[in-house]
């Protein structure tokens, strides 16, 4: 601005003309309060929030989004707690039989000692004997009904021989077929002829590329059951029960791939 008197150019903020001495202000002490720097310190639940400007029209409040993000991880935590609570008890069963095949061999009465889980020599449910043949078995105290039939969620059965010697211990995850009874879709049949003996089973599950529904252990090795299906050339289609066979150290064997109709489901 100018100074009213003499003309000259003065500071915004000059109180006083530097050429003439000439007041700028009527009030000093007005100006004075005006534009003195304010050098305390501002406490911070008065200090102005950082707003952010998205596109010219929307305003952001910082504090507002770290509320959000907090209560966003949050959430993501309870979920992930429940997912994890949720697969430790379907992995139960799984778990089971991979301590009992430790006892492959050994009398059923000692073993059964050696296990903290609870065996018994008849499953709770029809649907279980009508499908799986055992004598021993240890099942989830959940169910779940697949075409109509009820089923554990999961079940550890054991097979002995004359002697009551452990032959066979198998793993059947219900829940995971009542999920979907049909198993993976496929574009084709699963090959699996390309393996040599003794590919290790990292190998043949990457091209596999789905869950197992069933494992069994025995002293030869393991077996895992797999469903899948594919459309066949008529364009139906055709569910197949997959076997795969690994030795004693984990490598690969032979499979079998069995059709299954829909009268058999």
């Amino acid at each position: 601005m100018k100074c009213p008197k003499c003309g000259k150019a003065v500071g915004d903020h000059d109180a006083i003309c530097p050429s003439c001495g000439a007041e700028m202000f009527i009030d000093t002490k007005l100006a004075e309060k005006l534009f003195k720097k304010n050098e305390e310190p501002v406490p911070d639940d008065e200090k102005p929030r950082k707003k952010f400007r998205l596109g010219g029209r929307f305003k952001f409040d910082l504090h507002n989004i770290k509320l959000i993000a907090i209560a966003v991880l949050s959430v993501l935590i309870i979920v992930l707690i429940v997912i994890l609570v949720i697969q430790s008890i379907s992995a139960k069963g799984e778990k089971y039989a991979k301590k009992a095949s430790d006892f492959i061999g050994a009398d059923f009465e000692i073993a059964s000692k050696k296990m903290d889980f609870k065996i018994k020599q008849e499953s709770g449910y029809k649907g279980l004997t009508a499908v799986v043949d055992y004598n021993y078995v240890a099942e989830s105290d959940d169910d779940v009904r697949i075409d109509g039939v009820n089923y554990p969620e999961w079940a550890v059965v054991f097979k002995t021989d004359d002697a009551d010697r452990i032959t066979e211990v198998r793993y059947c995850d219900f829940k995971g077929i009542k999920s979907d009874i049909k198993g993976v879709k496929k574009e084709h049949m699963v090959n699996l002829d390309k393996f040599n003996a003794g590919t290790d089973k990292a190998t043949v599950d990457k091209e596999l590329d789905m869950d197992f529904y069933s494992v069994s252990y025995t002293k030869d090795g393991e077996a895992y059951i797999y469903r899948y299906w594919y459309e066949n050339d008529s364009g139906d289609e055709q569910a197949v029960v997959l076997t795969v066979f690994y030795d004693s150290d984990g490598g690969f064997k032979s499979y079998t791939a069995q059709p299954i109709y829909h009268q058999y489901m």
